[in-house]
């Protein structure tokens, strides 16, 4: 999988996005995205939330809306919500209990 640049356009200026995912070869739990102008995104477990955290540093408008389809089906939304409060979330899980939203936190940056 390759991240590439969006380039179609001003970003900014479009007001709903589409993503659409499928399941990754290695199939533990991990998505690989599509976006609309056929650029892809890494695998990951939360596909519509690393989707709007690339899309708003790409200079996305955080008021536009973000839609998640299957590749299975791509005439059903799955899932969709504003791309600025989608990037603020992350789902974390444990032991006890449940998965459930939470604030998203950037991962640590490598200390040479």
């Amino acid at each position: 999988m390759t991240t590439a640049t969006i380039t179609a356009g001003n970003i900014s200026t479009i007001s709903r996005h589409r993503i659409t995912i499928r399941e990754a070869d290695d199939r533990h739990g991990r998505f690989e995205t599509t976006l609309a102008d056929g650029s892809t995104l890494p695998a990951s477990r939360t596909p519509l939330l690393s989707a709007a955290r690339y899309l708003l540093g790409e200079g996305a408008n955080p008021s536009a809306v973000v839609e998640m389809r299957h590749a299975s089906r791509p005439d059903t939304v799955a899932a969709f919500g504003k791309v600025g409060a989608l990037a603020k979330l992350d789902v974390r899980e444990d032991q006890t209990s449940g998965p459930r939203f939470c604030k998203w936190r950037p991962p640590p940056q490598d200390r040479a």
